[in-house]
């Protein structure tokens, strides 16, 4: 029952959703129906907290200001990187986990954009165009260092298929996180709702295996 209460006090802070919408979405939904534990095409069974292989392929993507970015050399550079999916047409899922990575980035503080990145990738990216990007990002209060990419659909599902993260039906998308050392190559993900003191945990974690953890 963990994820779900989690689930609810994260839900409960989108201005977008209800009290009544979030108790129904978490309370009362089985599990399948909102994918909490990832999407079709996607085996998330004893992925919780463990290592685990991906890709980072350097494609050419678009961010919420409608810049072309390389997803490697430009979006995480040598840096720690957190990734999350979501589209903004979501009403159940999404808005949990972007308020997750709201709490996050205000306890990274300072470390946000220079030592850590965030990124949310759409899985939607036909429709999510970057004005609806750069408005959803808007929603959650976004700072620099939170980006939020999209671009062409075979682009962005090459990408996310190699981080682990894409699924045939977007939304059935997983609810994952994805947390990395772009340097090193580490990678562990967290799957359905982790904390942001969870997330942040590993980051320092990664930090202290380099020796660079911020004081």
């Amino acid at each position: 029952m963990r994820e779900r209460r989690d689930g609810m006090k994260y839900g409960l802070r989108f201005q977008g959703i209800s009290i009544a919408v979030a108790l129904a979405l978490l309370l009362f939904l089985p599990a399948p129906a909102f994918s909490i534990y990832g999407g079709k095409g996607v085996d998330t069974e004893g992925l919780q907290g463990k290592p685990t292989e991906v890709k980072v392929h350097d494609r050419t993507l678009v961010d919420q200001d409608g810049r072309k970015v390389k997803f490697a050399s430009d979006v995480v550079g040598d840096r720690f990187v957190v990734i999350d999916t979501f589209y903004t047409t979501c009403t159940q899922i999404c808005p949990i986990l972007s308020a997750i990575f709201m709490d996050l980035q205000d306890q990274l503080g300072s470390r946000l954009g220079k030592e850590v990145v965030l990124v949310s990738f759409t899985v939607d990216p036909v429709t999510d165009i970057p004005p609806r990007l750069k408005e959803y990002a808007q929603q959650w209060n976004a700072r620099p260092g939170w980006e939020f990419l999209g671009g062409e659909k075979q682009t962005v599902d090459q990408v996310l298929t190699g981080l682990g993260l894409y699924s045939p039906d977007f939304t059935t998308h997983p609810a994952m996180f994805l947390v990395g050392d772009a340097r090193s190559g580490t990678w562990t993900r967290f799957v359905g709702f982790a904390s942001p003191e969870e997330i942040l945990g590993k980051i320092d974690e990664l930090a202290a295996a380099r020796g660079t953890r911020a004081k």
